[in-house]
């Protein structure tokens, strides 16, 4: 099923009523796989990747994030796709939010969400200083400049990764991969669970998941959606 068929289902549907209709299709295993998954996912913690160079870095960020539970990846003024040979599938998990400026972006943010931007200079604070005590969003820029500087005043916190070596930086997935997996860590704790999706969050995505999951002429067939309409190979 192409997204939009999937997003007129659920709206029309309901979230819970798509589940039920698709979850005959996929086995036992399968749906227990995506429950663990879903009550793992931390959406009080997201990252933004803001005008960067490389997609591979890109992809790479996504790809992590979506290994370690993030809520959702936003991509800021990208300047090209992810390349799938590096997200590994990760796409079809993650939760991704493209924004063509940094306005867009911040306008769709939850309401009191924090934004922790990391750079490198003297005036931040090290990242076991970033406050995890509400929701979250740490921010990197590009490969070669960083956050700009619109980027820069919209967040009102900065961090810096310590570093104990020669070198002046870390490459930007890895640099990412460090942030996330030790505010998780900490936000996690903080929750006293491993995820904080709302019930209903839980069952959009539990929707969406098992329409990926499912052959997309069973999806629509169960879905009631007319199937000739499908042409082949199209998802």
């Amino acid at each position: 099923m192409d997204t939009l068929e999937l997003v007129a289902a659920i709206a029309t549907l309901g979230a819970e009523t798509v589940a039920r209709r698709l979850a005959p299709r996929l086995t036992p295993e399968r749906r227990e796989r995506i429950e663990a998954v879903l009550r793992s996912r931390v959406d009080s913690l997201q990252v933004a990747i803001e005008a960067t160079q490389d997609p591979h870095n890109a992809a790479a960020v996504l790809r992590t994030a979506e290994a370690l539970g993030v809520g959702c990846v936003h991509v800021i003024a990208a300047k090209a796709g992810l390349p799938r040979r590096i997200t590994r599938g990760s796409s079809y998990w993650a939760e991704t939010r493209e924004h063509a400026d940094w306005d867009s972006f911040q306008a769709g943010l939850p309401a009191g969400m924090r934004l922790a931007g990391a750079c490198v200079d003297a005036r931040t604070v090290e990242l076991a200083a970033v406050p995890v005590d509400r929701p979250l969003c740490i921010v990197f820029g590009s490969e070669q400049v960083g956050l700009s500087a619109e980027a820069r005043a919209g967040c009102g916190l900065h961090f810096r990764i310590p570093m104990f070596g020669m070198v002046e930086s870390l490459n930007l997935s890895v640099a990412a991969g460090i942030a996330m997996q030790a505010l998780l860590e900490r936000r996690r704790a903080v929750l006293g669970a491993v995820g904080d999706l709302s019930a209903e969050e839980v069952a959009r995505r539990r929707a969406r998941w098992y329409a990926k999951t499912v052959d997309p002429r069973l999806a629509r067939q169960a879905l009631g959606l007319p199937v000739d309409a499908l042409k082949d190979g199209a998802s």
